[in-house]
């Protein structure tokens, strides 16, 4: 196949996946990998090691997803290593495919989550208090997320890669301002350099240990929860066409029925073909979304063209799920282990009552081609977003 131009091999490779052909898709991912330029390419590796897995040739998915954990641990990912360490330990022990089984994060708890005001001093008390100057960066673009931080005086300069005009961030009074809690979020490399325009102080917070003491903390945890949902997936919600009509306050009741769930990887969790009454919102993780479309030039890629899409924190699907009888043109499969927010068919119907409109509006959406059945967040949105938190008592 070395003949092969790359793009050609690719688009082969993502038409055999998408029509389940995996000992085919398989050996052109090998013919793939042993481009100079693709060598080290995550994706590709995982889409191979997935197609290993689903053509049974365990010893090389094994060895591939070992591969995929040694880069995750290099670069910090590690819960990421974690979950795919689980994936193999189960190909070693008995290698045999399981029901794809949604673990949901957030059970019904008794305990009163703790208010914003008290989740920031707890916060800031597992933090360090650190000083900075004008001139000096929290942080760069392509940073990993290990950092949380609670600003308390000062201001920042947000630059966008391709976007001429800096935003800028300042401390309200009486107020603390969440920098860096997109990447804790979503556990996704930072999208912006950061750069201190005004002497700043601020709570630095290791994100691991804010998670270790999630798990422990129902409390904490349903604070986190009612944080997330207000500050990053309600945000996320109003920018697609079909929520953004809805009041703020009617959508966030709705963005609270959605119930949270992790997946592990290598997981189908929509088939082509099936009536599924859930639509979903990506937290974390990747997913591939598989779709089937005429190529108008066998020797020509066009950028929407592609048999396989990825779906990436912010994005959401199967929007249609939503709308009974509804059967979906395409395939969804977890590349990494993933977090999402789930809002089902049953839960969505009252919602529906005093809005007949958003029924036709699903509906359209929902007619488009396949692959334009994915929204799409503007890249800069969030940094719009409300992150100041009102305090009592400023610590």
């Amino acid at each position: 196949m070395n003949d092969i131009p790359l793009p050609k091999l690719l688009r082969q490779a993502r038409k055999a996946v998408s029509n389940e052909a995996y000992d085919e898709a398989e050996a052109l991912y090998i013919a793939i990998l042993d481009f100079p330029e693709m060598s080290n390419d995550l994706d590709i590796r995982l889409r191979y090691a997935y197609c290993a897995e689903k053509s049974r040739n365990y010893e090389q998915a094994i060895e591939t997803y070992t591969e995929v954990v040694n880069i995750y641990h290099q670069t910090g990912e590690e819960g990421a290593a974690e979950a795919l360490k689980q994936v193999i330990k189960g190909l070693k022990e008995g290698a045999v495919e399981e029901v794809l089984k949604p673990e949901t994060l957030e059970e019904i708890e008794e305990v009163e989550p703790l208010d914003d005001a008290e989740l920031m001093q707890q916060l800031c008390d597992m933090g360090e208090l650190i000083t900075l100057n004008s001139g000096d960066m929290l942080c760069h673009e392509g940073d990993m997320p290990h950092t949380l931080w609670l600003m308390r005086s000062g201001s920042m300069t947000v630059h966008l890669p391709d976007y001429d005009e800096p935003d800028v961030i300042n401390v309200k009074e009486n107020h603390l301002t969440l920098v860096g809690e997109i990447g804790f979020f979503t556990n996704q490399r930072r999208g912006a350099d950061l750069e201190i325009s005004a002497r700043s102080e601020l709570f630095a917070v290791n994100t691991t240990e804010v998670a270790s003491r999630e798990k422990l903390d129902p409390a904490f945890r349903g604070g986190l929860n009612r944080l997330m949902r207000e500050r990053w997936a309600e945000p996320v919600l109003a920018r697609h066409s079909v929520f953004e009509r809805v009041n703020d306050i009617d959508r966030m009741r709705l963005m609270n029925t959605f119930e949270r769930i992790t997946v592990k990887p290598g997981e189908t969790l929509i088939e082509k073909g099936e009536e599924h009454n859930f639509t979903y919102m990506l937290q974390s993780g990747c997913m591939f979304f598989m779709y089937s479309q005429e190529q108008p030039d066998e020797g020509f890629e066009t950028d929407d063209g592609s048999m396989t899409s990825s779906i990436f924190p912010g994005e959401i699907i199967h929007l249609g799920g939503l709308l009974k009888g509804f059967k979906s043109e395409y395939r969804v499969v977890t590349a990494t282990p993933v977090v999402l927010l789930r809002l089902s068919q049953e839960a969505f119907e009252s919602f529906t009552l005093r809005r007949p409109w958003i029924i036709q509006a699903i509906l359209r959406f929902s007619r488009r081609p396949a692959h334009l059945q994915i929204m799409r967040p503007e890249d800069d949105y969030l940094w719009k977003a409300d992150r100041h938190v009102k305090m009592d008592k400023i610590v």
